[in-house]
């Protein structure tokens, strides 16, 4: 019996030491493991601060690249056109010529006893060859007034009293460069290539600016409309001149008149500038502070709605995403009655709304780790329903965006504006550029029209 509980007990002992030996080791993995994955949270929390630079509530929409699953639709259906969509296949065109293809002998044995049995109709769209560069000589003569003693010279439409480039050669490289975004040594290379016309990047340069004096005329006279206009859509965004940092600013008219501003500066003093000594009007704007200095605002409920969705897998987060999106919905169904409101129905919406958004702020301020959307929300108290009493005010300044992604697309080519007189000049053809879009008009027969007027009959 004692033996037996000798053996018994040296049993125990060598699986208790075997248990104690795993016991080590596991204890080994885990420390292993919690050494991992701090490195994996150290990991994770780098690259989520790489891509706030990239994703985060100041981010438009249409440029997030990456959707939680929270917010992604149903993938399953098939990508499309809405319904009806026209759809993208374009309609045959009556021709302008017609070729008769005829043949004097058969393709194969080379007889020529032939006889036509029918004709098979293709047409086709083709452009002429590529215009060689025409050198023009005008012989502009020279006149004496006996009535008034003035001396003056002949004017053409087609000559331009300064530059050695024609308005269409002039309008044809600023195509070039404000449609297509070319840079200038590719532009180079184009008029090379296609029109045997050989000129550097610094003779390009050239034209440009004298395009963009050619339109500083009709650009500050877009400037009064931005002052005289019953609101303006305004953005801002970063730019480099000669590799320093400079800031791009837009207004944009209901009507459609556009300004841009490239000023070093993204302080109130470019707001000054813009509107005058006498700043007046509304603004729909984001929450940029220099923005405060304009009498009436109305605020991006399109950046409201990023800056609270981005918390909203914290606590009470959800439910405040939820009933921001609500508020903005009423919202829209409001502005799109038909027949609408009267003003004084309008007034009296925007003061209950002004009142339950102010309700809305105070309820989810007790919540610690939403302090950040909630005091956007209160800084702009009494500006998220201004758009109530200006009938046709949008309520967010995506239009004002529409109107950036343009210059934020040339940024990423060319990186830098390489002189002050670049920027300066591109403000002007760009914001000219922009209206004519924006207003329906054809910008090839706009630049022309300005081009004659400015350069060839001043």
């Amino acid at each position: 019996m004692a033996e037996s509980q000798c053996v018994e007990m040296s049993i125990l002992a060598g699986e208790s030491q075997r248990l104690m030996l795993r016991i080590n080791e596991l204890e080994e993995i885990i420390i292993e493991l919690e050494k991992e994955n701090a490195e994996q949270a150290k990991l994770i929390e780098e690259l989520k601060a790489k891509l706030a630079k990239y994703e985060n509530p100041h981010t438009p929409s249409s440029a997030q690249r990456y959707k939680k699953k929270s917010e992604s639709k149903n993938t399953s259906k098939r990508r499309g056109a809405p319904n009806g969509h026209r759809g993208a296949t374009r309609p045959t065109p009556e021709p302008d010529r017609v070729v008769e293809v005829t043949a004097e002998q058969c393709d194969r044995c080379g007889s020529t006893n032939l006889e036509e049995c029918g004709v098979e109709k293709e047409v086709i769209e083709e452009i002429p060859p590529p215009p060689k560069i025409e050198v023009i000589q005008f012989n502009r003569h020279k006149y004496k007034c006996h009535d008034c003693e003035r001396e003056f010279t002949a004017k053409d439409e087609e000559c331009p009293q300064k530059g050695r480039f024609g308005v269409n050669l002039l309008v044809y490289l600023i195509m070039l460069k404000f449609s297509l975004r070319g840079v200038l040594r590719r532009i180079r290379d184009f008029a090379s290539h296609l029109n045997s016309f050989e000129i550097t990047p610094k003779g390009i340069q050239d034209a440009i600016l004298r395009v963009g004096e050619a339109c500083k005329s009709a650009y500050f006279a877009n400037i009064d409309k931005v002052r005289t206009a019953a609101w303006n859509y305004m953005d801002e965004t970063g730019i480099r001149v000669l590799g320093k940092n400079y800031w791009l600013w837009t207004f944009r008219t209901p009507d459609g008149e556009v300004v841009v501003a490239i000023r070093p500066s993204r302080g109130r003093d470019v707001l000054r500038e813009i509107f005058g000594v006498d700043l007046n009007g509304a603004g729909v704007v984001d929450g940029w502070r220099a923005y405060n200095i304009i009498p009436v605002l109305q605020r991006c409920w399109a950046h409201l709605i990023r800056e609270v969705d981005a918390f909203i897998e914290k606590p009470g987060g959800k439910e405040l995403s939820e009933a921001i999106h609500e508020k903005f919905k009423a919202l829209k169904e409001f502005l799109g009655k038909d027949p609408p409101p009267s003003m004084e129905e309008w007034k009296q919406q925007k003061e209950v709304w002004d009142r339950e958004m102010a309700e809305l702020a105070e309820q989810f301020g007790k919540f610690m780790e939403l302090k950040k959307p909630v005091t956007y929300i209160r800084n702009g108290l009494g500006n998220w329903y201004t758009c109530l009493l200006y009938p046709g005010m949008e309520p967010t300044n995506n239009l004002s965006e529409q109107v950036i992604r343009e210059h934020v697309l040339m940024r990423k080519i060319i990186g830098t504006f390489r002189s002050e007189n670049g920027a300066e000049y591109y403000q002007y053809i760009a914001s000219v550029f922009a209206t004519w879009r924006l207003q329906g008009r054809d910008v090839y027969d706009e630049l022309k029209k300005l081009l004659v007027n400015e350069l060839c009959l001043r």
